[in-house]
């Protein structure tokens, strides 16, 4: 994370300086900081100092923030959906339908999805490539999680975690619905 950082800070002071208009030798004479280190900064090589941010900031006639603005990518990923959101549906049947609960699934590490399993209704059996990793929660109900040949009760606030690349079902015995809150890592819907 920190290498991003760096490089997203490079890019960010590169970028601002030639939309100014001014040379790395004209940013060292302005701020004081040797050229060199003006160009491993914008390379991603080295940090430099709080201090040295300031100088650059201010030779820039911009604020720190706007500086360190979208360095840090991490705020980016942040996703609220609000309870009022349509969220989308990956996959309905008679039996099942699975809400995803996250916008832009592609780019996330983990999949988050709300499946809701009618009264003696049932996921298809699969298994997913090495490497992907399932988390069930049940929310309401009861549900019986297959994977390959040991078979789970699992009741409300129960969880299991598995390797999905297991064969796996999940079987809701009852008549009444159960809701299950499930994430897929990484993301795989």
């Amino acid at each position: 994370m920190i290498l991003s950082m760096l490089k997203n800070l490079g890019e960010r002071m590169r970028k601002l300086r030639k939309e100014k208009g001014i040379t790395l030798i004209e940013l060292s004479k302005k701020t004081g900081v040797a050229q060199a280190t003006l160009s491993r900064i914008e390379t991603g090589v080295m940090m430099g100092t709080v201090e040295s941010h300031e100088l650059i900031a201010e030779a820039l006639g911009i604020g720190l923030a706007e500086l360190y603005s979208g360095v840090d990518r991490r705020y980016e990923q942040i996703s609220h959906l609000k309870s009022d959101t349509e969220r989308n549906v990956t996959r309905q049947t008679k039996d099942l339908r699975i809400e995803l609960l996250t916008q832009e699934s592609s780019k996330k590490k983990i999949t988050p999805l709300l499946l809701t399993l009618k009264g003696n209704g049932q996921t298809q059996r699969e298994s997913n490539e090495r490497g992907v990793e399932k988390f069930v929660m049940v929310l309401e109900g009861e549900v019986k999680v297959k994977v390959d040949q040991e078979e789970f009760s699992l009741k409300n606030e129960e969880t299991l975690y598995f390797d999905a690349s297991l064969p796996h079902q999940i079987t809701n015995e009852s008549s009444s619905q159960a809701r299950l809150l499930m994430a897929v890592s990484p993301s795989k819907i």
